[in-house]
């Protein structure tokens, strides 16, 4: 009777320990004894596709969202004035307008341009008077001497009459002479004096017309660009001192950022920046910081950093605001994590180290600054750690499984 009970009671501990062995091993599949740990056979690992790679390191950035302000860049910035005092009789310029250079932008009537005219005019018209009765004298003066000549052969004049007859020919001809030259020099004088008023002469003195005497000053771009503000209506009275017009030169623009102080240590000048404006959607500018304000010079406790943007187009205009980005290179370098080889359970992220012969183990890691298409990593992994990229979703997954079997 006694040995009946043992032989029941081996049988029934025999039973209950077949009972208790995993289904993974009566498959022949490893069984991991580290609750963090995945192991696979080499056909498990092929078909998953694993690839592992050594951990690199990158720099740390940092990145700092604020706003800013579009500006016209100061060095490009010119003010346009009258060279006279008078009143504007015309104006051809629209706030906003591009102009070219060489382009007439208004006209200012004024007394020295009507003088100086007339002046021109009433010279010209005094020497082609000039001109044309000394022509008259001297084309008689050359009959006088022909015909002398003929009487002289006769012995009917004598020959002291024809020599004061040739020296009276000759004197008119280098006065006709000089009252060419003075008309070359009174156009000369005439088109310096009028071209510093905006004037153009076209011609000589005998093609202006003495009817039209001219009594406004042209104004002139001496250069291309946007006209930003303008200060002149036709009928204002102006002088010199008064700019009429701003024009700027926005093929390049400025960048004013609003930079709060607990961030001011972290910009440097070089830095790239990223512009973005509600009035431009899904378009974006990039430059890089060339300016520091060292000091705030109010109690907004803001500075200001600025950055130069090109602006081929014209597309950024003065006064425009909109959203920053500044990225700041730093000087450490942290291992650095790519998307695929991050998985995150919970609130927990973590990669799987390939520690060889199909063998991963879990490991937490702390992410940090996201750069590129990955994380910077402040601790879990090392340099030189091989980390599983592809496949490591498949391992999440195994480990999951296993860990909800082992609670089962």
């Amino acid at each position: 009777m006694l040995i009946v009970k043992q032989l029941t009671l081996l049988i029934l501990c025999l039973a209950l320990s077949a009972c208790g062995k995993p289904e993974a091993a009566s498959e022949g599949r490893p069984v991991a004894r580290d609750p963090n740990e995945v192991l696979l056979t080499s056909q498990a690992a092929q078909l998953a596709k694993i690839i592992s790679f050594p951990v690199t390191t990158e720099v740390d950035f940092s990145e700092i969202d604020t706003t800013g302000q579009i500006k016209a860049d100061e060095n490009r910035v010119f003010h346009i004035n009258s060279i006279v005092a008078g009143r504007v009789v015309k104006d051809n310029v629209v706030l906003g307008n591009v102009i070219k250079e060489g382009e007439q932008l208004a006209v200012i009537q004024n007394l020295d341009v009507a003088k100086t005219y007339g002046e021109y005019i009433h010279q010209s018209h005094q020497n082609d008077v000039d001109l044309q009765q000394t022509k008259a004298r001297l084309e008689l003066a050359d009959k006088t001497v022909e015909r002398l000549k003929s009487l002289n052969k006769e012995g009917i004049v004598a020959e002291k009459d024809l020599l004061n007859a040739q020296n009276q020919q000759k004197l008119l001809q280098i006065e006709l002479s000089g009252y060419k030259e003075h008309r070359i020099h009174i156009d000369s004088e005439a088109k310096a004096l009028l071209s510093a008023y905006g004037l153009r002469i076209d011609g000589r003195s005998h093609q202006v017309d003495p009817s039209k005497i001219e009594t406004g000053s042209p104004l002139i771009a001496p250069r291309g660009g946007v006209v930003i503000q303008k200060n002149v209506t036709v009928g204002d009275v102006v002088n010199p001192a008064q700019p009429l017009y701003v024009v700027a030169d926005l093929s390049q623009v400025w960048l004013d950022i609003v930079i709060y102080d607990k961030d001011l240590e972290k910009i440097k000048e070089g830095e790239s920046v990223v512009f973005k404006s509600d009035s431009l959607p899904g378009s974006q500018f990039s430059g890089r910081i060339s300016y520091i304000q060292p000091s705030t010079g109010d109690g907004t406790r803001t500075f200001l950093a600025r950055a130069v943007l090109p602006n081929p187009n014209l597309v950024l205009k003065p006064g425009m605001f909109g959203q920053i980005k500044i990225t700041g290179m730093g000087t450490s370098r942290y291992p650095y994590l790519p998307d695929q080889a991050i998985q995150k359970f919970g609130n927990e992220s973590f990669v799987f180290i390939d520690q060889g012969d199909n063998r991963y183990q879990k490991r937490h890691v702390e992410l940090g600054t996201r750069i590129h298409d990955g994380y910077l990593v402040k601790s879990g992994v090392n340099p030189g750690d091989r980390v599983v990229g592809s496949g490591s979703f498949k391992l999440k997954s195994e480990l999951l499984k296993s860990q909800i079997g082992n609670e089962d």
